[in-house]
């Protein structure tokens, strides 16, 4: 794990079978904060600067090295069940979710499942949704560290690249980062990051939402995240400058900051 950015705990919770892992900080307004392809990278400047005003609860999705995969869970819905019955034994109401990437197509589900414990939802950079130009950038055939870099604005400028990844990239093989990617071909492989019937469904979620954009994401096209604004009735879009596909790491006060302002509203 990288190394501590502010002070949290590390803590498991029960979930049917399954032992969660599961870092936790702050105070105020709970927020569960579900990661993207990236996996689990600590305790990140994005959860710190949440804490001013929210309790942080950011898992190690099940699958992802540090929270093992019961045989039932394969797929994207599985993912939005396992977390409502997370909700549900943590006894936690009235939840701001923010999903990043890939958890974004989870939390998504979860608003389509049920809301009742949801308060807002943010979808930061969404997948789930295929464009009807252009194409989601492969992530499955180019190398973890060509992934990485693209997904910032300017990597070699980032504090948190340097911070998480350090200047000598860590090894691509091995570890929870290669479990977390071999999790994410078994949930968005084929079809490749997208559900057909996910646009259709939106208008369903009553959620109030805001959608989150890197104005220079090179990972997901614009059209995916504006059709996810298009679809949820009321859903704000925000789009974050000199920002890529990971807002979470390049931009994240900034990106903390927008959420704060929504779901304070």
């Amino acid at each position: 794990m990288t190394a501590a950015v502010g002070t949290f705990t590390e803590e498991k919770v029960q979930v049917g079978e399954v032992s969660l892992a599961l870092l936790k900080g702050g105070q105020g307004q709970p927020t569960l904060v579900l990661h993207g392809i990236e996996g689990d990278e600590g305790w990140l400047a994005f959860h710190e600067a949440l804490t001013a005003s929210a309790t942080v609860y950011a898992p190690s999705h099940p699958g992802y090295g540090r929270t093992d995969c019961p045989e039932w869970l394969n797929k994207i819905q599985h993912q939005a069940v396992f977390y409502h019955w997370f909700l549900q034994e943590a006894g936690l109401e009235s939840v701001d979710v923010v999903g990043i990437g890939l958890g974004g197509w989870i939390a998504a589900e979860m608003a389509l499942m049920c809301a009742d414990r949801m308060r807002n939802l943010v979808l930061v950079s969404p997948a789930g949704i295929l464009p009807s130009e252009g194409e989601v950038y492969d992530v499955f055939v180019e190398s973890w560290q060509q992934v990485i870099e693209r997904s910032f604005y300017d990597h070699r400028s980032a504090p948190e690249y340097l911070r998480v990844y350090g200047e000598e990239f860590a090894p691509q093989f091995g570890g929870i980062r290669e479990a977390g990617r071999v999790m994410s071909t078994v949930l968005a492989y084929k079809p490749y990051m997208y559900d057909r019937s996910l646009p259709g469904m939106l208008g369903k979620i009553r959620v109030p939402t805001l959608v989150v954009l890197g104005d220079t994401d090179r990972i997901m096209p614009r059209e995916c995240g504006e059709r996810f604004q298009q679809g949820i009735p009321g859903a704000t879009l925000t789009t974050l400058e000199h920002c890529g596909h990971w807002a979470h790491m390049d931009r994240p006060e900034a990106l903390a900051d927008s959420i704060r302002a929504f779901v304070n509203r």
